[in-house]
């Protein structure tokens, strides 16, 4: 079954790649490409956020640990089950911002560059302009 799932996932990297190849010949559909790996590493305050990130996880462990102590397994599931809910929560709520303000990022300089069409770096296999210190300096 997981071989299944790795084969289904890159058949459809390959078939995105191959579209996004064939966009990139178009002369009328620009494309571009940034490492939105690499943006959200330089992005400023970013250790902050993640340590954030790192302290609530701390934190809710050490919560489940103490109230799970005299639990049985069914209500220790129910309680990491909710504590994990929690933990999401958070997490998304804390990057929710990050991630938008490099989505504003990437349209601005796309559109600065006349670029139609922005791709994670790692689906594009040839040509196309790389946008990512633009985008990192935009931010």
């Amino acid at each position: 079954m997981k071989n299944k799932l790795i084969a289904l996932v890159c058949s459809l990297l390959m078939v995105f790649g191959f579209t996004t190849t064939a966009l990139a010949a178009d002369q009328s559909a620009l494309v571009g490409f940034v490492n939105v790996q690499y943006v959200l590493q330089n992005y400023p305050g970013i250790k902050d956020i993640l340590q954030q990130i790192s302290d609530e996880k701390v934190k809710l462990q050490s919560q489940y640990n103490e109230q799970a102590q005299n639990m049985s397994d069914a209500d220790k599931n129910a309680l990491n089950a909710n504590i994990s809910k929690e933990y999401s929560a958070f997490e998304t709520n804390t990057m929710a911002p990050v991630q938008k303000k490099i989505q504003k990022a990437i349209a601005k300089v796309a559109k600065s560059n006349g670029i139609l069409n922005v791709v994670n770096s790692n689906s594009m296999l040839f040509g196309g302009k790389d946008l990512t210190e633009e985008v990192v300096k935009a931010l």
